[in-house]
């Protein structure tokens, strides 16, 4: 059974903004781009249109927040994988404050954390991509495999898909895996499971309240699936409201399994931390579709012993420090 450990995440952006030029700049700069593409002669549409991207972004990137920049391939060349997002690196406050509803003593206290640039899935890994690199699909409900987020996999399973899928895009897998014992190699382009400080920083998104999305729980139903809309099973991934990054599914549907041995946390500033070296649990965020709000706020925590299987429990996949080709 899942053990939740309710988050209170608290994350406020150490980085101030910049002047409003800077988003004037280059949100601006876009905009008339965008503007000329209506007259331009085809051969000049793309570069405009690429010249207006490149505008928004300088401004957004300006501007302290994490961004996401996505890549996709083009005429003839094969796509990707997987759908993965660029998030630029940024200082903010992990945990809950006390004051926060519903927070849970092990969410604080709130400190300060530094992450680096990485690349995250857009999506929680499917039970059809599982399935495609894994042969096999262990998901609950029992059906075809599709487009729902994988379930019943054990952290040793995420660990191992991640390797696997890894090898399939020519990347150098992440992990050792000798039985229960797993060594992260942090030099490896491969694909990984999130800290539970990247995690948190991805779903965030640069907000600072209880949800990526504000506070109001009213507007859950619009960006997640949980207790209250989900028929009691978890439902197909995408089919919900991103954040501000992109990424869809942060809240609800499945916990999603991070790299973290589970531990209490402590107020010293810390850079990409990833846990403590042992425990009873890795880390689980999220939330899921059988929970209720309270659970799937942005620092909410839980965890489970690293063999355990249930339905209510997936994961995502990272690459290090940027996405690879």
């Amino acid at each position: 059974m899942v053990i939740v450990i309710m988050p209170t995440p608290w994350l406020r952006r150490l980085d101030f903004l910049p002047p409003w030029g800077a988003w004037a700049l280059g949100l601006g700069g876009g905009a008339l781009a965008g503007a000329a593409l209506a007259g331009a002669a085809p051969g000049a549409a793309g570069i405009l249109g690429f010249l207006a991207l490149l505008g928004a972004a300088a401004g957004l990137a300006a501007s302290g927040e994490p961004i996401a920049v996505v890549e996709r391939a083009g005429p003839g060349v094969q796509p990707p994988l997987v759908d993965l997002v660029e998030i630029r690196g940024g200082s903010f406050l992990m945990g809950s404050p006390e004051s926060e509803e519903g927070r849970f003593d092990n969410e604080g206290p709130v400190h300060p954390v530094r992450i680096s640039p990485f690349a995250c899935m857009r999506l929680p890994v499917t039970r059809r991509l599982y399935a495609e690199t894994l042969g096999q699909d262990p998901g609950w409900p029992k059906g075809e495999a599709d487009e729902r987020p994988v379930n019943n996999v054990s952290w040793l399973d995420a660990v191992e898909f991640c390797n696997r899928l890894s090898e399939r895009a020519g990347l150098e897998p992440c992990y050792r895996i000798e039985g229960e014992r797993v060594d992260w190699n942090r030099t490896a382009t491969g694909d990984r499971l999130l800290t539970e400080a990247e995690w948190e920083y991805a779903c965030r998104a640069g907000t600072t309240t209880r949800f990526s999305f504000g506070d109001d729980e009213e507007q859950l139903g619009g960006h997640a699936w949980f207790d209250d809309n989900s028929n009691n099973e978890p439902q197909p991934v995408g089919g919900k409201l991103p954040n501000a990054l992109g990424l869809h599914g942060m809240h609800g549907n499945v916990w999603e399994w991070c790299w973290d041995w589970f531990g209490s946390y402590t107020a010293e500033r810390q850079t990409d931390p990833a846990g403590p070296d042992d425990g009873a649990g890795r880390t689980l965020r999220g939330g899921s579709f059988i929970d209720s709000p309270g659970n799937l706020r942005s620092a909410g925590r839980g965890w489970n012993p690293p063999p355990v299987r249930n339905g209510g429990t997936g994961f995502r996949c990272a690459r290090s420090p940027r996405r690879q080709p």
